[in-house]
């Protein structure tokens, strides 16, 4: 299947922008005054909310696809999938960072990401109580704020020893070799902070962090960021180095120096010269 053009790149990134602009409009007032919230964690996981604002901002997006795009897939974290009729397929996340949002903390953001054929082509992100926009494309990305539209790029020239990373959460870092791999970022960074979720990765595509890192993702939480990072100019696979990974341990990396780097330091090797 033909990619889309210049044109259409336009139309969908427009689209997928107004998308989690609407969302957000429906979530904030929820976030000044918290709903009731579920655990849906099973038995002996870690604590996994979702609240009435997570539904509600699913199902108007899902109303605002359907109705431009009836042909386009749907999968969203809260609701059953849609399957597409073509090429296309929109990856959805109303909150993600529920566990921040319930504190009040403003590091949570909507996530929309247009998949073509499988492959990330498009990736929306927004917090709205910050008035923070993220876009990416495959013509790169952008940051919409304060009224202005931004370039993004991430920063260049950190070595390892030097960069800030982010990770979710420390006691998602289960098995031995997820353990191993989280003291590693801890004790070769220059920092390591936790719990902004998606939002360490649009800091990362910003310029103001250099590494973020998880494990276990699945793709609501990371299809989105995936053309942002890449379109300021990172690095992201899983950390096996997989470049076409979706879901499971992923890295992402302001240069592929650094990413080479920290991705040694995740597996336990001899970091590479140069």
């Amino acid at each position: 299947m033909t990619s889309p053009d210049a044109s259409q790149l336009e139309e969908l990134g427009a689209f997928a922008l107004d998308l989690v602009r609407q969302a957000g409009d429906i979530i904030t007032p929820m976030f000044d005054d918290l709903p009731a919230v579920r655990d849906k964690s099973a038995a002996g996981e870690a604590f996994d909310p979702v609240t009435t604002a997570d539904i509600a901002a699913e199902e108007r997006i899902r109303e605002l696809i359907a109705a431009r795009y009836p042909d386009h897939g749907i999968r969203g974290e809260e609701l059953p999938d849609k399957p597409a009729n073509g090429p296309f397929t929109w990856i959805i996340d109303p909150i993600d960072g529920t566990r921040a949002f319930v504190y009040g903390l403003p590091v949570w953001m909507t996530l929309a990401a247009l998949l073509h054929d499988g492959r990330p082509l498009i990736g929306a992100a927004r917090q709205p109580v910050t008035g923070e926009t993220y876009l990416g494309t495959p013509e790169g990305a952008w940051l919409f704020a304060k009224g202005r539209k931004r370039r993004l790029h991430t920063r260049k020239g950190r070595a390892l020893s030097q960069a800030m990373a982010g990770t979710t959460l420390p006691e998602i870092f289960v098995s031995p070799a997820q353990k191993r791999a989280l003291s590693a970022m801890q004790n070769r960074t220059l920092q390591l902070r936790f719990d902004a979720d998606a939002y360490f990765y649009a800091l990362l595509a910003a310029g103001r962090i250099d590494i973020a890192f998880d494990t276990e993702l699945n793709i609501f939480d990371i299809a989105a960021m995936i053309p942002i990072v890449r379109g300021a100019g990172g690095i992201i696979t899983s950390w096996s180095g997989e470049e076409n990974a979706l879901e499971g341990d992923l890295l992402a990396a302001a240069t592929p120096r650094l990413h080479a780097q920290a991705l040694s330091a995740i597996n336990d090797e001899e970091p590479p010269s140069g």
